[in-house]
């Protein structure tokens, strides 16, 4: 996928406030993070980092995911 492809697919999406990404990580306030990653995106189009979480985001969002949380020591 393209940045122009994944910038898009973002374009006009109703972001929750919390997602669970995977067993390990939440993101809260994803539509800052999503905005804060794009501008990193447009800003340095070889930005990796940007570009993969917003792909993780894209993923929890079309499959959330539904398994056991880290336990609490």
């Amino acid at each position: 996928m393209t940045n122009e492809e994944l910038i898009a697919w973002f374009k006009d999406k109703e972001l929750p406030k919390v997602l669970r990404i995977n067993r390990a990580i939440t993101q809260h306030e994803v539509q800052d993070a999503v905005k804060r990653n794009i501008e990193n995106l447009l800003a340095n189009p070889n930005d990796n980092r940007a570009k993969h979480r917003l792909t993780d985001i894209m993923t929890a969002l079309e499959t959330p995911y539904d398994g056991p949380e880290i336990p609490a020591l």
